[in-house]
């Protein structure tokens, strides 16, 4: 049944892809009065698309004030003002952050443009716009934002991006998009030195784990039952180094992606990049009745991860070298990764099987298949 629900869903995904290149979207752009200009390459277009961060004042006046325009159709109104709205939360390190001077950074903010580069959003031949100055503090108050309006019951904000993990119609009226990342889990995060190496090592001890949210606690309590589990608020940016400097925990168990900035110069590891029975996926929020917008999102974001782009964006921000790694052993042997290289390859071709690659991503605790580099040297498990 699992595989059947899967062909239909990879189904609707090429229906919407064949939908945007048989013109589905220029079509509304031409009853919009907008252009179909086909645009370059995602790499081409992402460095010359324009962020507006606080310390863009002004291109985000001129982009987002008293010429823009709403539309009832979100997507009209991403293509006829040439700007997308995003609501974020700052800081969400790795995913969305500003330096001193204002300018937004983080994986969402280069996806985002990479993501409405894609020829399917051209717009008169120029680039849409990627405006992040929707910033709220908290991890829910992200899609919440969606439904918020202004004085004259327009909408603030087009799109919700921040890691989002929560179902459709959560909050009430909004819903989710197709994984823009994935593969990733709850990692295992300990003191440099320390004895816990693993799942199995934590019963009897105290773990930490973020403060309000409902995913981990459920994936703790169901995986490990014998271990005594702490909620720790995460106002303080360091609150993982923290409770486990102090010895209020022994170990923390997160989410791979956020403790990747979390951990980064403290003497803490990766005990596991991803713990078993752990999967996060990672989506994009719209409103419930912008259904025309999700489909055209999932067909580009489908498209976009199949690009070494998106490959450079994933091991560019969430590649560590704080994961605990060991040396071959007896009957294991040595791998240098080479340009081109994928683990399906090199399972196939170490171990006879592409489908082992997992054997491989376990045995190097590597938080996804698709984060090794090249000159990486990885240990091949044993036949």
């Amino acid at each position: 049944m699992k595989k059947l629900l899967g062909a239909v869903a990879f189904l609707v995904v090429l229906v919407a892809v064949w939908f945007v290149h048989q013109g589905g979207l220029s079509r509304l752009q031409s009853a919009a009065g907008g252009g179909g200009t086909t645009q370059g390459s995602a790499s081409t277009q992402a460095g010359t698309g324009v962020d507006l961060g606080h310390g863009d004042a002004k291109t985000a006046d001129t982009a987002t004030g008293a010429n823009f325009k709403p539309e009832q159709s979100t997507l009209k109104s991403i293509l006829n003002n040439g700007v997308v709205r995003i609501s974020v939360q700052n800081p969400s390190e790795p995913f969305f952050g500003e330096d001193k001077g204002g300018n937004a950074h983080g994986f969402n903010v280069e996806f985002a443009h990479l993501l409405f580069a894609d020829p399917s959003f051209a717009t008169g031949g120029k680039q849409i716009v990627v405006d992040t100055r929707h910033e709220v503090d908290t991890y829910p108050g992200v899609p919440k934002q969606l439904l918020d309006t202004d004085g004259s019951g327009n909408h603030t904000v087009d799109i919700a991006m921040d890691g989002l993990t929560f179902p459709d119609n959560t909050p009430s009226g909004v819903v989710y998009s197709v994984p823009y990342v994935d593969d990733f889990g709850y990692s295992l995060i300990v003191k440099q030195g320390s004895a816990i190496r693993s799942g199995d090592d934590l019963a009897g001890r105290t773990v930490g784990i973020l403060k309000g949210d409902p995913d981990v606690r459920a994936f703790v309590t169901r995986q490990y039952p014998n271990a005594h589990f702490v909620e720790v608020d995460d106002s303080d940016p360091d609150f993982i180094a923290k409770s486990v400097d102090s010895h209020a925990v022994d170990a923390f168990i997160y989410d791979y992606p956020f403790a990747v900035s979390s951990i980064k110069g403290t003497d803490l590891k990766f005990a596991v990049t991803k713990l078993d029975g752990s999967n996060i996926a990672y989506k994009i929020a719209v409103r419930a009745q912008d259904q025309d917008l999700l489909i055209y999102l999932n067909a580009a974001i489908a498209k976009l991860k199949q690009s070494p782009e998106y490959l450079d964006l994933l091991r560019k921000y969430f590649v560590s070298d704080q994961a605990v790694t060991t040396s071959a052993g007896a009957g294991e042997q040595a791998y240098v990764v080479k340009q081109g290289d994928t683990l399906n390859l090199i399972a196939s071709s170490k171990l006879g099987n592409g489908a082992r690659y997992r054997e491989i991503q376990r045995r190097n605790n590597l938080a996804n298949p698709n984060l090794i580099l090249v000159g990486q040297h990885l240990v091949i498990p044993a036949h």
